[in-house]
């Protein structure tokens, strides 16, 4: 069995793509805002690998997939790149949960990060997704504001929580 390891995202992983987001839709719904039909299509996360690879070579975002056996089994992500910080986002396939997958992405995300000279990066979590919480915390994120009633998720009104990480933190 090869190691998970992460790659760039590229137009390679079209198909992969396609199929990790189809297999773990109803998973993610569960606890992110849907996204649009047109998404689950060849031509629908074509365009979505164009515009992260744009907005890589403008320097706004690195976009990255965590492959295990040629399979993608979770996505990794720095984006909204601006005056040395970032934003952090990942989703992991339902049958990678509670299985380190979570964390290693968000480690990765930090290491990216310091290599790019990012300082300051921030993670956004719904209430209703506990487990990114646990993440964050375990990672030395620091909660530092919380909104009440601020997204709609499946016509209920939750809160969510910001979460910020300095990178300097980090010890070689």
């Amino acid at each position: 069995m090869a190691p998970m390891h992460f790659e760039r995202i590229d137009p390679k992983h079209v198909l992969s793509l396609l199929d990790f987001e189809n297999r773990n839709r109803h998973f993610f719904e569960t606890y992110i805002a849907p996204r649009d039909n047109a998404f689950y299509s060849l031509d629908g996360v074509g365009n979505h690998i164009s515009e992260l690879q744009y907005l890589a070579k403008c320097n706004r975002a690195l976009s990255f997939v965590l492959i295990e056996n040629n399979r993608i089994v979770a996505r990794a992500n720095l984006k909204n790149i601006e005056s040395k910080c970032a934003e952090i986002g990942y989703r992991v396939s339902e049958e990678a949960t509670g299985k380190g997958v979570a964390s290693l992405c968000v480690e990765f995300l930090i290491s990216e990060a310091k290599r790019n000279g990012i300082i300051s990066i921030k993670a956004e979590v719904m209430d209703n997704n506990r487990a990114s919480d646990k993440v964050l915390l375990k990672n030395n994120f620091v909660p530092t504001l919380c909104y009440l009633k601020k997204y709609l998720h499946n016509n209920i009104p939750v809160n969510s929580v910001l979460y910020e990480f300095y990178v300097e933190q980090c010890v070689e």
